[in-house]
């Protein structure tokens, strides 16, 4: 595993933005999260570059977490080469995979016009909004003039407070932790917005999908996801909320009591946005000229 920087050295500071405390209930809700999300959309791969990946690309993975994205999409295509980045990261036993510690916040360790293809889950609220801009910067640095970017997060999720106070409450509590820490989800809504101001992309779309908290199949193992989340951050959260552990617990309790009523039909959004990167002129230039040279040679003529 190459490292930029000590590996626990960040381990904390991931922890610590992930709300989620022990290492292994923060793997097991990744996998979950995993599974949830990938059957949402139907697949882990979102942005047009499904023959690129078969043929044999360059990826990245921004914010891996546990490596749960990287690892099954490079056994999908085992012709591409992948990389992963985050605070703190694992080791890996195939070749087709290098993960890096390092500082996400800061520069990458990787030249410009690196990757074909970008991918992020659930980052965006690991920046302050002074900072966010720079982020992408940063990462259409790295990333192919046409390379293709996709930022995939949560939308905050929509509660109707009155006929669900008990999930209203936590989900608000959440929101406020973040913004006193001046993480705001205003970042997620309009992202599409930021990537257009960096001047640096040429198409830009997305998808969202809604995914029900409560029901049958799908909306019964989001709910019990979302319910053990709910459990993992009450160690950060009972504090900010100034209340006791007794009383979290049964605001937990009452949360699932909701989900399983459907009251007020909770459910959760993913969006998944696609960003392609500007050609420049100089990475036109050098097709016009590999052209130039390949088209005569095609024909006979040199």
């Amino acid at each position: 595993m190459s490292k930029c920087s000590q590996s626990e050295k960040y381990k904390e500071k991931t922890l610590h933005f992930s709300l989620i405390k022990d290492s292994e209930e923060f793997e097991n809700f990744n996998f979950y999260t995993y599974q949830a999300i990938e059957h949402a959309f139907n697949g882990s791969v979102g942005a047009p570059v499904h023959e690129m990946l078969q043929t044999g690309i360059k990826v990245l993975e921004f914010g891996c977490r546990t490596g749960i994205w990287t690892t099954e999409v490079a056994d999908e295509y085992p012709n591409s080469k992948f990389y992963a980045v985050d605070f703190a990261t694992r080791n890996s036993n195939d070749d087709k995979i290098t993960f890096i510690s390092c500082d996400i916040h800061q520069m990458l360790p990787f030249p410009d016009n690196e990757f074909d293809y970008v991918f992020s889950r659930n980052k965006t609220n690991f920046f302050a909004k002074d900072k966010f801009q720079g982020f992408l910067f940063e990462i259409f640095r790295i990333l192919k003039p046409g390379g293709w970017l996709e930022i995939e997060h949560s939308l905050p999720v929509d509660v109707n407070d009155a006929c669900a106070p008990a999930f209203a409450r936590i989900n608000a509590a959440y929101a406020s932790w973040h913004k006193e820490r001046g993480i705001d989800f205003d970042l997620i809504t309009r992202l599409e917005d930021y990537l257009q101001m960096t001047g640096k992309v040429e198409f830009i779309t997305s998808r969202i999908v809604k995914v029900p908290l409560g029901g049958d199949d799908l909306g019964e193992f989001t709910s019990e996801t979302t319910s053990y989340f709910i459990k993992l951050i009450k160690e950060l959260l009972v504090p900010y909320m100034g209340i006791a552990f007794e009383e979290y617990d049964r605001l937990v309790s009452e949360v699932e009591d909701e989900m399983k009523g459907k009251c007020g039909e909770p459910f959760a959004s993913q969006i998944k946005v696609f960003a392609k990167n500007k050609k420049t002129i100089c990475a036109f230039l050098r097709n016009l000229k590999c052209y130039i040279r390949t088209v005569p040679a095609f024909f006979g003529i040199i």
